[in-house]
């Protein structure tokens, strides 16, 4: 008995060291996450964030986004790319299933989020980093 007790004092101690490391609800996201803000032209709206793309993910197909009103043909058709000149990037994209990426300087930052339909993006790159471009993948 004196085992089992002790068992689960261990563990009730580790899951409180554990959870005393995770961010509150609502704290920002990790310094080296990118943030996905997304707005649907029926009014939805989605966010996601994405750590760094490790070397699996390097050679994932993308497609950038059109800096043009024209749509370039993709995973999504994807334009009115551009950047503020700081750490987002703004696009539009449309296609049945996609997920978006953001390239900051401190590297691609793929997106989990499965997108359906048309959508306005702000990519938000990490503090510290710029944002490059972005596209669909």
């Amino acid at each position: 008995m004196t085992f089992l007790r002790n068992a689960a004092a261990a563990a009730a101690i580790a899951i409180t060291t554990l959870a005393g490391l995770a961010a509150p609800a609502g704290a920002d996201p990790a310094p080296k996450t990118a943030e996905a803000q997304a707005t649907s032209t029926d009014g939805q709206s989605k966010t996601s964030t994405a750590g760094l793309s490790s070397s699996l993910f390097a050679n994932t197909p993308v497609q950038r986004a059109s800096s043009s009103a024209k749509p370039e043909l993709a995973a999504a058709n994807c334009w009115n790319g551009r950047t503020s000149g700081g750490r987002n990037f703004f696009m539009t994209c449309r296609a049945r299933s996609y997920h978006v990426y953001v390239d900051c300087t401190n590297g691609r930052h793929l997106f989990p989020e499965t997108f359906s339909g048309q959508w306005n993006f702000r990519l938000t790159c990490p503090a510290g980093t710029r944002a490059v471009w972005g596209g669909s993948w």
